[in-house]
């Protein structure tokens, strides 16, 4: 897997926002990473002042952008010299998800991190969060983060669904955060379970299959763990993902949980799987989102 040379971390200067800057920054100075730190100026709001307001004043609209160029430039400097790390300021005008997704191709980023909600959480619930747009269009690892940072993660539940992209997502988790102790877990159901009695199937059939379904798991996370430079704990529980993994994630005290862009369906999970999306809205700890293109580059 690729080492961890560029970080780019967003910010629009909110509480959450912040968070994400101090474990952006942690994670830098964790794997002698330059950070970039990044702000966009909503285009379609500065076109709104720009045509409404401004008309043609021209001089107050540079001196707007001159503003946010330098609170953005202060914080870069206070994040610099707090962590003693290489902190590159850029100011962007556009879509905020799309901004961020562009400055992570062209400079190379080798993980993005993100606030949860932003400046106006109310409003980002009914439109759909920058964070949920960024993990739908980056290529890169993305890192969500929720809660106040106090110390490296050492306690991180990567949470997996048996798909192709499995072994990306677990080796990611190591790479990131090699010192962590990780747990892989896996929530499982028999097909068509809640049906098989309707077909005739017996309790004892049912509790057969799930045995099977339980082993098959078991061993494909093993497999998983010996293939990492580290001794995973490993849990394999009976129901629904959105159910299970919140209660391990409780259990294991964790403060990171990691997952794949995608689940193993497809039609279900067509732009962003249903656990890692439930997992971004629900979860009470931040949240890594590996997308399944890196599998071709481990």
């Amino acid at each position: 897997m690729k080492s961890i040379e560029t970080i780019l971390v967003a910010t629009d200067f909110s509480p959450t926002a912040s968070r994400a800057e101090e474990r952006a920054a942690l994670l830098a100075v964790q794997h002698n990473a330059r950070l970039i730190l990044q702000h966009c100026l909503p285009g379609q709001a500065m076109k709104r002042l720009h045509d409404r307001l401004l008309l043609r004043d021209t001089k107050t609209e540079a001196q707007l952008h001159d503003y946010f160029e330098g609170k953005l430039r202060q914080q870069a400097e206070e994040l610099a010299g707090r962590w003693k790390i290489d902190v590159t300021p850029l100011l962007t005008v556009g879509q905020p998800h799309r901004e961020i997704t562009r400055i992570e191709r062209e400079n190379g980023a080798d993980l993005v991190v993100l606030g949860a909600m932003g400046e106006h959480p109310a409003r980002e619930f009914f439109l759909g969060s920058t964070a949920e747009r960024v993990v739908r269009e980056a290529a890169t690892p993305v890192l969500v983060v929720r809660n106040e940072v106090r110390e490296p993660y050492s306690r991180v539940l990567v949470a997996l669904d048996l798909s192709v992209h499995g072994p990306t997502v677990a080796q990611l988790a190591y790479d990131i955060i090699p010192t962590a102790r990780l747990s892989l877990v896996h929530a499982f159901e028999v097909p068509f379970e809640g049906k098989l009695h309707f077909a005739g199937v017996s309790e004892d059939e049912i509790h057969r299959y799930r045995q099977e379904e339980r082993q098959r798991a078991l061993s494909t996370l093993q497999a998983l763990a010996a293939d990492l430079k580290t001794q995973p704990d490993i849990r394999v529980e009976h129901g629904m993902p959105e159910a299970v993994i919140p209660v391990l994630l409780r259990e294991a005290a964790a403060e990171l949980v990691v997952a794949g862009k995608h689940g193993s369906s497809e039609i279900i999970d067509l732009l962003l799987g249903s656990m890692t999306k439930h997992l971004m809205r629900e979860s009470g700890c931040d949240v890594l989102v590996v997308p399944p293109a890196l599998e071709s580059k481990a």
